[in-house]
């Protein structure tokens, strides 16, 4: 399969002796979204179920933080855009805790230099 034709797959059939006609052989084919990565744009904070309320404030300044470091072009400044999105990525609604270890992931790199 080339990397310009749509991933595909095979419905599931039924496999009901009562309706099996030679037509009805034919699997179904669905296309479906090929995974892949996928870049950020502009983060929102997404509340969450039984959050704190108190916590509102800060991840909205975080997420504000975080948008402008994103939206940065910079090309020396590359990597630490992509390992800011990776923190995002993996706190999902938590633009604080994101922030924070992404901070301290940069502190850990400068203290080993």
């Amino acid at each position: 399969m080339s990397n310009d034709q749509p991933e595909t797959a095979a419905a599931p059939t039924d496999s009901s002796p009562a309706d099996s006609s030679p037509t009805d052989s034919d699997p179904t084919v669905l296309p479906f979204r090929r995974l892949g990565h996928t870049r950020l744009h502009g983060f929102r904070a997404r509340p969450l179920r039984g959050a704190n309320p108190d916590l509102e404030p800060l991840r909205r300044q975080a997420a504000s933080i975080i948008d402008e470091v994103l939206a940065g072009t910079n090309p020396e400044e590359a990597d630490v855009r992509e390992k800011l999105q990776w923190h995002v990525a993996n706190n999902p609604g938590q633009p604080e805790k994101a922030l924070l270890e992404h901070l301290r992931t940069v502190a850990d790199q400068q203290e080993s230099a």
